[in-house]
Formats: structure tokens, C-alpha cells, sequence
């Protein structure tokens, strides 16, 4: 035994060393820059910074910057861009001034000429940048390399709409490729910053399509024509974009916006104040000053000039994007705390080992039980929704030893929460049930114990999604199932009444989430999300210690955990609202190196009854924050 005593020692000291070195930064951003690229649905300012093309146009737009306008096509008020890019802590600022959106508003897709051979413009203003130029520019200044972890929006067509419409249907008529041409010019030029390096690309369809409603909703006759070829249009860069392989996310504006002209009191506006031809200014919204508009009509009504939104409008499109990239980060949080499930369940047999070998009666069975509840917190994304909630758990278990010394032996977990979003409302409610199977062996100082679990769990989610003023109730209800095997081995240092020694042990878990889709108020936020798997390796690594004091035996022990399975898993999503390809986005980041504590005790009422009080918390965990008590009782016959 003494010379084995050097080797604890050794044990010891990389334990202590693993404990101070563990932890990490911070919760990391989902991005960390904004980049845009299209005409006036998204430009931020591009004229303020850039001409025209046009001495008298310039004057006028630097006229209206000086009674109040911000330069973007929303007059003075707030552009979906700033929005957007806002909520995860970027900034949207315009070309020309140091920023990385592009837009601009008037803006062609491409080159657009009327007549085959004429000269073709960029868009309806002299000094207009294509959105497949803007595309090429950026490319060009990054030299060819696109920032991976960007969020790009490519919003472009409605000008090109508004083209077609000038030419007449018979020139329609005559070029019934217009459209899909260009679609296919946009898809090309989309791929091309997709291969770059580019992620994460939102393309929306548009909101073009409510400009051409009545009241409530309502399509005359008259508008038609140009509705439906608006839908079309966006449905072929969609499909362009998918044909050739690239991953977007889309923004279905065309459902948002129509659920916003048919329900206008729900975002605080009324059946007229939705009307483009109702429109507050009698100027372009680029042009458009304080002269012009008032703050309460920025929020009352839904177009500035009939043709863009106003700032309630924007941060409705803003909201409504932001929910389609948070979505599958929030969701991936549910697999996560069947994981952390899993690892308390464990924690509470392996302690029951612990107390079955300490007390055996002359029929070598021991039967159990264990209640607790706690705190748990999922951290996510930066600027995306966390969890909080309070695990409720309980266990019943039995075990034999056999006259050689192993202990086999099965339990039974039952547990409860409810995880509570931390922004915007909504939760999950989570119950779950494990069946385990357990053994453990000694010989002299040394010791061993396995785990294996199998487990299904299901949930109840409630998600709200934030539009402006109204607040549209998504729900749900998911199933999964989650195995875990888990291995712990020791030695004892036996001195005196202490004992005390190193502590190995290796969690192998994996949690899988089938799909499910939401239903919701108006449908138009809710979402289709496919299967997850969440696979776990944690290593730990720590040192315990026990004091028999009479009939109590106070404990601690304290351990460095290290997840050993790479996290770059994502979570895939669709909508609902409209066909379109599901899109993917990263799971929430889950930390790599953790402190984790337990401290109690036990106490022995008779020769047969033990019981034991256990307190456990994490430490220097950025993702995850969780600590609770345990009480539990061991029975001997």
C-alpha cells in the first residue's frame, strides 16, 4: 500500500491542476457581422454616402437628411436592416461609410433593358448598383473570400416587378422568360457568394404583394395580374437558389405581410391605415421628412409612400427574420436537458453504490430511493434565448451482492421541468423516465461501477413570436429517447477516519429528439423541425474524501469534467406558411471543459437504514449553470 501512496499523490496533483485550468470564454455571437445586399427594402443610408448619379437628386436626398431623414427608403424613421442586424449586436451601416450593406434602394436584380440589344440600366436611378454587382464588389474587396460567420440577406425583385408592370402586358407577354431568367441570374450570383465562404443567407420573397391588396385583404381584379406574378417570382428565385445547391433561409414576407393587411388591429393599425394608397407621405420615402410624417404615423400606419414600409412595418420583417434564425438554436436547448437529465440520474446511482457498499444485510439486498430538485440554466447564442427552470427528479432502485464481492443491481427515474425561455416568453415542459442497470466490484483499495441507462423523454413547448405589437403563439409537442453508459473507477486512501482518493470516470450519452411541427395563431411563424441527436463523451476526472465521525460520514468531491464529442451539430427547420426548402442552422454552442462539486452527507439510523443528504452545483460552465440537493434513503435485508 505505501508505495502505491506516491501514485495518489501524482493523482492528486493533476486533478488540482485539471480543476484551476478548466472553463471557457464567454457565450460566443450567432454572427459577427451584417451584410446586405438589394434595393430599398433593406438599404440603410447608401445614398447618404453615395450619389445618385444625379447633381439634383444628391441635393434632395442631402435636403431631406437635414430636416430629419436617416437616408434610408424609410424617411425618418428605422430601417428592418438596423433592426435585424441590431438584435445580435451589429451594425447595418450603409456602403460608403465604413459599413457592409450594400443595398440600394431602385436597384435591378441585374441589368434590365426593355428591347433585346438596347442599353440596359441598373435601376431606376443613374448611380444604382445591381444586386448581382453588389455581390461581385464585396467578393472583390475580400478577395474572393466571403466571412463564414456573417449573416447575409439578399433582398431583390420588387424593382424588377415594377419593370415588367411599366412595359405592358403585351411586353410580358412577349418575354414570358423575363423573370425566370433573371431568377436564374440571381441564383447563379447567390452561389457564387455561397462558395465563397458565405453560411448564412437569408432571401426573402416580398411584401410587394400587399401594396396590391384593398381592405381587408381583399385582391381587385385589377391588381391581379401583377399579385400572382409577384408570388411567382419569388417561388422561381427560390427554386433557382435550390436547383443550384444553394442553402438559404427564406423569409416568407408575402404570408407575413398579407396575415398583417387582413388582421391590421393585432399590429396596431387599422383596415385603412394598412392601404398603400392610404400612405401618410406624398413623397418618395427616401425623400420623405419629418414635414412629411409624424412619429405617430411611422407606427400607425404600414407604408411610408405606398411602396415602403414604415418603421412598425420594418421591425415586423425584422422580428419576423430574427425568429427564423433563433428558432433551431432554441430548439436544440431541448436534447440538451435530456443530456443534463441524464447526467443527474447517473450522479444519483452511482451515489446509491456508494451507500450500498457501505451497509449489507445477510440476504445481500439493498432496495432505495432518491428525490431533488434544482436549478438549471442552458445558455445559447449571444443574443439568442437561454433556459432556466428547476429539474424535479426521483429514483427507486434495487441492487444484490453476490457472496464474491460484485453488486448488480437496476433503478427506476422519473423527472419533471419546466424550462422557461428567457426572452419573448414561451417554455418547454419536459418529463422524462429511465430504466437502469447498474454494477460495481471492489477488491482491496480499488474499485469500479457501471451505468447503463435507456430513457424516453417528452416535451411541450410553447413559442411566441414577436411581430411588431402582437405577440403570434406557436405550440408543440415533441418525444425522444436517450441512452447513457457510464463508467467510474477509484482507489481509496485509507487514514484514519478519512478516506480519501482519486476518481476516473467516462459518460457516453446520446439523446435524440424526433420532429415536429408547431401550430400556431396565424401560422405564419410557425415552423417544421426535423430529428436531432445529440451525442455526448464527457471525461471526468476528480478527487473525493468521506470522514466517519459515529454514525454520520460527512462527503465532498469535486471533478474536472471535459467534453470529448465535437458540438458542431445543427438543427434543420422549414416553413410552414409556404413551400419551401428546410434550412439549417448551429445547434447552441455546449461548453468543452467544466468544474463540478458535491458535498454531504450520510447518516446511519440503524444497522439496516442509511440516509443521505447530497448538495451538487457546476462551476466556470459559460453554457450551463446547475446546482441542487438531493435526499435519499438505502435499506438493507
Amino acid at each position: 500500500m505505501s508505495r502505491m501512496k506516491p501514485l495518489y499523490f501524482l493523482a492528486a496533483a493533476l486533478v488540482v491542476a485539471a480543476l484551476c485550468s478548466s472553463g471557457s470564454a464567454g457565450a460566443t455571437g450567432l454572427f459577427n457581422q451584417f451584410i446586405g445586399f438589394g434595393d430599398s427594402t433593406i438599404d440603410s443610408g447608401y445614398f447618404a454616402f453615395n450619389s445618385t448619379g444625379d447633381a439634383s437628386g444628391d441635393a434632395m436626398v442631402a435636403a431631406a437628411i437635414a430636416n430629419g431623414s436617416t437616408g434610408g427608403w424609410v424617411g425618418p424613421g428605422i430601417m428592418t436592416s438596423t433592426f435585424l442586424a441590431g438584435r445580435f449586436g451589429l451594425s447595418a451601416e450603409p456602403f460608403g461609410v465604413g459599413g457592409t450593406n450594400y443595398a440600394n434602394g431602385a436597384a435591378y436584380t441585374a441589368p434590365l433593358s426593355a428591347t433585346s440589344g438596347g442599353a440596359a440600366a441598373t435601376g431606376g436611378l443613374t448611380g444604382n448598383v445591381t444586386t448581382i454587382q453588389q455581390i461581385t464588389n464585396y467578393l472583390a474587396s475580400m478577395g474572393g473570400v466571403a466571412n463564414p460567420s456573417a449573416l447575409y440577406i439578399v433582398s431583390s425583385g420588387n424593382n424588377d416587378l415594377i419593370f415588367a408592370e411599366k412595359q405592358g402586358a403585351d411586353w410580358i407577354a412577349a418575354n414570358p422568360d423575363f423573370l425566370s431568367g433573371l431568377a436564374t441570374q440571381f441564383a447563379a450570383s447567390v452561389a457564387s457568394l455561397q462558395a465563397a465562404g458565405a453560411r448564412i443567407i437569408i432571401v426573402p420573397n416580398t411584401f410587394y404583394t400587399s401594396t396590391l391588396t384593398s381592405t381587408g385583404g381583399t385582391l381587385p381584379a385589377s391588381n391581379a395580374d401583377d399579385y400572382f406574378r409577384a408570388v411567382s417570382y419569388g417561388n422561381m428565385k427560390w427554386s433557382a437558389l435550390t436547383a443550384a445547391g444553394v442553402r438559404f433561409i427564406p423569409a416568407d414576407l408575402t404570408s407575413v405581410f398579407r396575415f398583417v393587411t387582413v388582421n391590421p388591429t393585432l399590429f396596431g393599425f387599422t383596415p385603412s391605415s394598412v392601404l398603400a394608397a392610404n400612405a401618410p407621405s406624398q413623397v418618395n420615402a427616401l425623400l420623405t421628412t419629418w414635414s412629411d410624417i409624424t412619429p405617430v404615423e411611422l407606427q400607425t400606419y404600414l407604408f411610408v409612400d405606398g411602396h415602403h414600409l414604415t418603421t412598425a412595418g420594418q421591425l415586423i420583417e425584422s422580428d419576423y427574420e430574427y425568429s427564423l434564425l433563433a428558432a433551431p438554436a432554441m430548439m436544440s436547448l431541448l436534447p440538451e436537458a435530456a443530456v443534463q437529465s441524464g447526467l443527474a440520474r447517473t450522479a444519483t446511482i452511482q451515489g446509491q453504490i456508494d451507500l450500498s457498499e457501505q451497509h449489507r444485510g445477510p440476504s445481500g439486498v439493498n432496495v432505495w430511493g432518491s428525490g431533488g430538485i434544482g436549478f438549471l440554466s442552458l445558455g445559447n447564442f449571444s443574443n439568442v434565448s437561454d433556459l432556466s427552470g428547476n429539474p424535479l427528479t426521483g429514483s427507486v432502485g434495487a441492487d444484490y451482492r453476490f457472496p464474491f464481492g460484485l453488486i448488480l443491481g437496476a433503478a427506476f427515474t422519473a423527472g419533471t421541468q419546466t424550462q422557461n425561455f428567457s426572452t419573448g416568453g414561451g417554455r418547454f415542459d419536459q418529463n422524462d423516465q429511465a430504466v437502469s442497470i447498474y454494477a460495481a466490484y471492489r477488491t482491496g483499495s480499488f474499485w469500479g461501477q457501471a451505468v447503463g441507462s435507456l430513457g424516453w423523454y417528452q416535451d411541450k413547448i410553447e413559442r411566441p413570436v414577436a411581430l411588431g405589437l402582437y405577440a403570434d403563439q406557436n405550440s408543440s409537442t415533441a418525444n425522444g429517447q436517450a441512452l447513457a453508459l457510464a463508467f467510474r473507477v477509484g482507489g481509496d486512501i485509507a487514514l484514519g477516519p478519512v478516506t480519501t482518493g482519486p476518481v476516473a470516470g467516462l459518460v457516453l450519452q446520446q439523446a435524440r429528439l424526433n420532429g415536429f411541427t408547431e401550430e400556431g395563431s396565424s401560422g405564419v411563424t410557425s415552423l417544421s423541425f426535423g430529428d436531432q441527436t445529440r451525442d455526448s463523451a464527457i471525461s471526468q476526472l476528480g478527487w473525493r474524501a468521506a470522514v466517519n465521525i459515529g454514525r454520520w460520514q460527512p462527503f465532498a468531491e469535486a471533478k474536472w469534467n471535459h467534453e470529448l464529442v465535437n458540438q458542431d451539430r445543427v438543427v434543420r427547420a422549414a416553413l410552414t406558411s409556404t413551400s419551401a426548402t428546410p434550412y439549417n442552422m448551429d445547434a447552441a454552442p455546449v461548453a468543452k471543459d467544466w468544474t463540478s462539486a458535491s458535498l454531504g452527507a450520510s447518516f446511519r439510523i440503524n444497522d439496516q437504514v442509511m440516509l443521505k443528504a447530497t448538495g451538487t452545483a457546476s462551476f466556470a460552465d459559460p453554457q450551463m449553470v446547475g446546482y441542487g440537493g438531493e435526499l435519499g434513503f438505502n435499506i438493507s435485508f
